[in-house]
C-alpha cells in the first residue's frame, strides 16, 4: 500500500515541486485537499514552519485524534537552534531547510510516515549543540530579551519589580551559559540561536533577509 503525502506549503513553487518530487518517488501517493482545514487520510504532511506549529497545537487540543493524526515535515529556512527545537517538542516529525534535495525529501516524507523522525544536517547539529548546554530558566530568557532591547539593570529591576542585585546575579549566569563576554556578545549569541523570540529585531534574519517559512 503506497504512503500517502500531501504537500501543503505557503510558498505555491514550493508545494509544486514538492508535489512533483513525490509523484516521481516510487510507493508514495500525492493527495489533495480541498480546504486548509482538512488533511484526507494522508499518513504525512509537508508543510511550512508556520502551518507545521499550528497543526502541532491543533493535535494538542484534540489528543484523542493525535494516534491516528498524520506525521508532519517542515520545509522552511528557520536554521537556529529555538526554532528547530521548538518544532521537535511540539511533535514535528521531520525538519528539512529550504534548499534540501529532492532525494533528502523524499527519505524524509518515507521515515515520518514510518513514525521515525528525520533531521537534516544542519538541524541535527544545532539539536545536538544545544544538549550539550545549560539551558537558561524562564526569569534568565526574560531578563536577556530586556537586555536585548537596550534596558540597563536598574531598569530591568523596576520593570521586573526584583532587586537590582538579583538582576545582576542572573545577568552573570546568562553570559555564563552563553559563553559572552559582554552584554552586547550574548545578544548576538542569542539572536544566533533564535533565544529572543520571534519578533525580535535582533533575529538572524533582520542581519541576512531571507524567506521565513
Amino acid at each position: 500500500q503506497p504512503l500517502r503525502a500531501l504537500a501543503r506549503h505557503n510558498d505555491p513553487l514550493l508545494a509544486a515541486g514538492i508535489n512533483a518530487a513525490l509523484m516521481a518517488a516510487p510507493g508514495i501517493e500525492v493527495v489533495t485537499a480541498s480546504d486548509n482545514s482538512s488533511f484526507p487520510d494522508a499518513e504525512v504532511v509537508i508543510c511550512d514552519y508556520e502551518s507545521g506549529m499550528a497543526w502541532a497545537h491543533h493535535q494538542r487540543l484534540r489528543p484523542s485524534a493525535a494516534r491516528h493524526a498524520p506525521g508532519v515535515v517542515v520545509i522552511t529556512w528557520r536554521d537556529n537552534e529555538a526554532d528547530v527545537r521548538t518544532a521537535l517538542q511540539s511533535g514535528i516529525g521531520g525538519y528539512l531547510l529550504g534548499n534540501c534535495g529532492l532525494s533528502e525529501l523524499v527519505e524524509a516524507v518515507r521515515a515520518v510516515g514510518r513514525g521515525s523522525p528525520y533531521l537534516c544536517e544542519v538541524a541535527a547539529t544545532l539539536v545536538a549543540k544545544s544538549l550539550t548546554r545549560t539551558p537558561l530558566t524562564t526569569r534568565e530568557s526574560e531578563i536577556l530579551r530586556l537586555i536585548a532591547s537596550g534596558m540597563s539593570n536598574k531598569l530591568i529591576a523596576s520593570e521586573l519589580n526584583i532587586a537590582l542585585g538579583t538582576v545582576k546575579a542572573h545577568a552573570k549566569s546568562i553570559l555564563d551559559k552563553l559563553g559572552a563576554r559582554s552584554r552586547t556578545q550574548a545578544t548576538v549569541m542569542a539572536a544566533q540561536r533564535g533565544l529572543l523570540g520571534p519578533h525580535s529585531p535582533l533575529r538572524p534574519s533582520a542581519v541576512a533577509p531571507r524567506q521565513q517559512t
